[in-house]
């Protein structure tokens, strides 16, 4: 009797408390609008970008510390390649932190902006600046195009800023990649076309967004022209190699790449290709430019077959360009592989973290985790490896946005004894945002220099005695 009666209790209590609770969580999105949003999509290049501009106004009675965006649909979602959140009333824009919430209401990812040490009081309001880049957003209609042909996308999203927060006016803009015009596009009212800009709005009084007030008014289709390069790196494998002996770092990088756009439809003519060199394969990419870093030197570029000698390069105070034509034009669905490497001087890039080097050992060294391959840049899979010296240990790893660390490798090379420490990296989707240094911190012993010399000193002193002993040493064959 007792029991039951407890148990009726505590399940009364529960119910209570979840009440309670989501009470809370809906007070805490009332509590909280978006007093004015300004979107620009731009769909200009292969990348989708979406920048807002929000001004956040709590109208509640304590400080907003946390604040929920959200994209609208699993395909922004799974595409999202970057993210990035600043607060525009700050002189240097700081970033702020950026999670992934999960959200058990919808079908659709939400990710929490901590405020933090930027709290929004009582009756105050803050401008966020959100910005994301997505990557095979756009897809190719029609999926396939003969050789002379334009190459046309859609892009599908949504007008109204996706938010779970009441929106008291917004705007969108989305910018073409050319003023050719767009084939077709949604046209909700008030809707202006202007040279390379669909603005939509301002509307006002939008509802927080959730699956189930999704309409097809909210839906955003835009069906336009686009022949900028559609290059996508399938896999990157990038091997940077230190020699404290040579003084150098070495960067080889070996690139799948694949055109990801309209596939070509039929045979390929080179003759028609050549002859209308402006409107014959508009949308074939036949070179790209790649920017490495300064300083580089020995530059190498090949492919199975050998070296490919139709590159250039061109060197600048900040940065090294170098052309990269591959064999044949790529059109839709074609591939290459290639190989780039080059040398960089240690000084630019490996520092040590005591001046006192024969007594401490402690080097840091800092490199981009990718180079510029080119503009407007997809990479599917990216894998890092950094061959240390032999005898380097204690490592400590910094880098700017999350990678998975794999498992260690042994590397050997020319007069090793115990293989040199290799630390691999991966990452997928990556864009031009993700050009950032990482920072390896490690120590290596400047005993470990004088290896190779004594090797060698000790390899041929050992060669000396083995002949003097057998120039000594008598032989016959009668055996007397």
């Amino acid at each position: 009797m007792f029991s039951s009666k407890f148990l009726a209790i505590s399940i009364l209590l529960s119910i209570s408390c979840s009440f309670h609770f989501g009470s809370v969580i809906s007070a805490s999105n009332d509590n909280i609008i978006n007093a004015k949003v300004e979107r620009t999509i731009d769909i200009s290049s292969q990348l989708v970008t979406i920048t807002s501009q929000v001004v956040v106004l709590n109208k509640g009675s304590q400080a907003v510390k946390e604040y929920l965006i959200q994209f609208g649909d699993k395909h922004h979602d799974e595409n999202l390649s970057y993210l990035s959140v600043t607060l525009v009333e700050t002189k240097k824009k700081d970033v702020l932190k950026v999670s992934k919430y999960h959200n058990a209401d919808s079908s659709f990812a939400s990710y929490k902006i901590h405020l933090d040490d930027y709290a929004i009081p009582s009756g105050n309001s803050a401008t966020l600046e959100i910005e994301a880049a997505f990557a095979h957003l756009l897809d190719p209609y029609p999926v396939e195009i003969n050789q002379a042909d334009r190459q046309l996308v859609i892009y599908n999203g949504r007008i109204y800023f996706p938010t779970p927060y009441m929106t008291e006016t917004q705007t969108t803009r989305v910018r073409l990649p050319s003023s050719t015009g767009a084939e077709s596009y949604t046209k909700l009212r008030p809707v202006t076309y202007s040279d390379r800009n669909i603005n939509y709005g301002p509307y006002d009084k939008i509802p927080p967004t959730n699956d189930a007030a999704t309409s097809g008014n909210e839906e955003l289709r835009v069906h336009v022209e686009n022949n900028t390069p559609f290059l996508t790196v399938e896999n990157l494998s990038r091997t940077i190699q230190i020699s404290h002996w040579a003084g150098a770092i070495s960067v080889e990088e070996m690139l799948d790449v694949v055109h990801t756009g309209a596939k070509l439809k039929g045979p390929f003519s080179r003759y028609e290709y050549q002859r209308e060199p402006g409107s014959n394969g508009v949308s074939s990419i036949r070179s790209w430019k790649t920017r490495l870093p300064a300083g580089a030197h020995d530059i190498y570029y090949r492919d199975e077959i050998g070296n490919i000698s139709t590159s250039n390069v061109r060197v600048s105070s900040s940065s090294v360009y170098v052309d990269i034509k591959p064999r044949f034009p790529l059109f839709g669905g074609w591939k290459t592989k290639y190989i780039l490497g080059y040398t960089l001087p240690a000084k630019n890039n490996l520092f040590a973290l005591d001046t006192n080097t024969l007594t401490n050992g402690d080097y840091i060294l800092r490199m981009p985790f990718i180079d510029h391959i080119y503009d407007n840049m997809i990479i599917d899979q990216a894998t890092v490896k950094i061959i240390l010296p032999e005898g380097a240990n204690n490592f400590r790893l910094n880098h700017p946005y999350d990678v998975k660390r794999e498992s260690d490798e042994i590397f050997y090379s020319y007069l090793d004894t115990i293989g040199r420490p290799v630390i691999v990296l991966s990452k997928k989707n990556l864009v031009e945002w993700h050009i950032q240094p990482f920072e390896l911190h490690y120590n290596y012993k400047p005993f470990y220099l004088l290896q190779e010399p004594l090797l060698i000193v000790g390899s041929i002193f050992g060669l000396c005695i083995l002949v003097m002993a057998l120039v000594r040493t008598k032989t016959s064959l009668d055996g007397k």
